[in-house]
């Protein structure tokens, strides 16, 4: 797994995109700067999870995926569920789904984290 290429794909498609949402809403942005820097955190915690299996199988690659969907879903409600919008859902969905599928996920549906997923 290209976990160099997953971390660009996370900075360039989900956190610049937050911050710059962010400046745009001024005052009225329900998330902080530190808000979306613990969302890059938890998406760097999971790719580095993925990245660390040895032999990885679906069921650990999914329980990464548990463990990632789980945390942002707090971090959401923290937020009044104001930070991951529809474009930045997408791109979350995205970077998660192809990094598991690049790690060595098989059996996956369209969408593998809708099962924990809250926002």
């Amino acid at each position: 797994m290209d976990i160099a290429k997953f971390k660009t794909m996370l900075s360039d498609s989900v956190l610049d995109s937050m911050l710059e949402f962010m400046e745009d809403c001024g005052e009225d942005a329900n998330f902080t700067r530190e808000d979306v820097e613990k969302c890059g955190e938890i998406l760097t915690h999971y790719l580095e999870s993925l990245a660390a299996l040895a032999d990885p199988d679906d069921q650990q690659i999914m329980s990464c995926v548990e463990q990632a969907i789980i945390a942002l879903n707090e971090l959401s409600e923290e937020t009044d569920y104001a930070m991951i919008e529809t474009d930045k859902r997408e791109n979350i969905c995205e970077l998660i789904q192809t990094s598991a599928v690049e790690c060595g996920l098989k059996n996956y549906t369209d969408d593998i984290t809708e099962e924990w997923r809250e926002w």
